[in-house]
């Protein structure tokens, strides 16, 4: 089950690599246009850029911590189905170990008849 939990925590890990990759490319291709408008922004004083990319920007954290939120959910998802793995394969052990004694405690009593009955067969000869 260990092998489980570390791909959960690879592929979690991958994840939250990759959001956090996009979100740079995403926050360096989106910079273009709002340079361009800064240096436009002297001619064009009806609204303000810097306001604007402002609000942009705290939509584009909103957006990229509601992605890595997602990321946490699943990676608890995964954790709690592994941890299901893990119960159900400690269930059926202990209950191997109670099939195994109720086994060598049926060959034990089996074995004291078999003896006592070959005795009695010999002393009866």
């Amino acid at each position: 089950m260990s092998k489980l939990k570390t791909y959960q925590e690879q592929v979690q890990e991958a994840v939250e690599k990759a959001v956090k990759t996009i979100e740079e490319q995403h926050r360096a291709v989106i910079a273009k246009p709002f340079e361009f408008a800064e240096k436009i922004e002297a001619e064009a004083r009806s609204y303000s850029v810097k306001d604007l990319r402002a609000k942009h920007d705290k939509v584009l954290d909103s957006l990229y911590s509601s992605v890595l939120g997602l990321n946490t959910k699943v990676n608890t998802f995964a954790q709690d189905l592994i941890a299901k793995f893990e119960t159900s394969e400690k269930e059926v052990k202990a209950d191997a170990k109670k099939v195994t004694d109720k086994a060598k405690t049926s060959v034990k009593r089996n074995t004291k008849t078999a003896t006592r009955k070959v005795d009695e067969a010999v002393d009866a000869l």
